[in-house]
């Protein structure tokens, strides 16, 4: 299961109510998705991940431990 997967599976799989939380398009996570579901920390911290689908950094961003 990818990081957006776990992101998609708190908003019941709507990619829309994801964008929502997150202030982006649908596009954009759309975008993310095929690209392989890796999460971008180009233009959304991995603080506003978290804090839009309240997961931890650790479980969006493995490279991270909280």
């Amino acid at each position: 299961m990818t990081p957006l997967d776990k992101a998609l599976q708190v908003f019941e799989g709507s990619q829309v109510e994801l964008a929502r939380a997150l202030g982006k398009s649908p596009q954009f996570i759309a975008m993310i998705k095929r690209r392989g579901g890796h999460l971008t920390t180009k233009t959304v911290s991995p603080e506003h991940w978290a804090k839009a689908t309240g997961l931890p950094k650790s479980e969006l961003f493995p490279e991270f431990q909280d």
